[in-house]
């Protein structure tokens, strides 16, 4: 079994002798291979703790819709601000992390850190979502409490 860095290597190295340009192209090597794939592991650390309030906003979103939580879930509004700060700071990490990509990559990145990436805008997105719906369920759910 060879190594992650090594197969990445090689698979560079058949690309540039296939290709005929070499390190002519501006390609730097290795350095780059290892700056993506840290980014990459930063990028999936981060997309796992969105991914956790994600699954911690869906048990709520259960439990409001089951009509197991007696009284109202929000009577001082806390948790409705902490959720619009939450969107508010989703919706700022996907910015930044576009500005980030097109900036340090210039839109173009290894296959890792591509997939990284994408899977962190997705997980994003779909807890923005959840968070919004939860929202709504939220005044829904204290407005026929309350």
């Amino acid at each position: 079994m060879l190594s992650s860095f090594i197969k990445q290597f090689l698979a560079l190295f058949l690309r540039l002798r296939a290709d005929g340009t070499g390190c002519q192209a501006g390609i730097r090597l290795p350095g780059g291979l290892f700056a993506q794939t840290r980014c990459a592991r930063h990028i999936d650390a981060t997309a796992r703790r969105v991914a956790a309030t994600g699954v911690k906003i869906a048990t709520l979103s259960g439990r409001l819709r089951a009509g197991s939580v007696p009284g109202m879930v929000d009577a001082d509004r806390s948790l409705r601000r902490m959720l619009g700060e939450l969107k508010e700071e989703l919706s700022g990490m996907r910015r930044d992390l576009a500005r980030w990509h097109s900036r340090e990559c210039r839109g173009r990145a290894g296959a890792r850190l591509e997939a990284a990436i994408a899977r962190l805008n997705r997980i994003v997105a779909d807890t923005h979502a959840a968070a919004d719906r939860l929202l709504g369920q939220i005044e829904e759910y204290d407005s026929a409490r309350g």
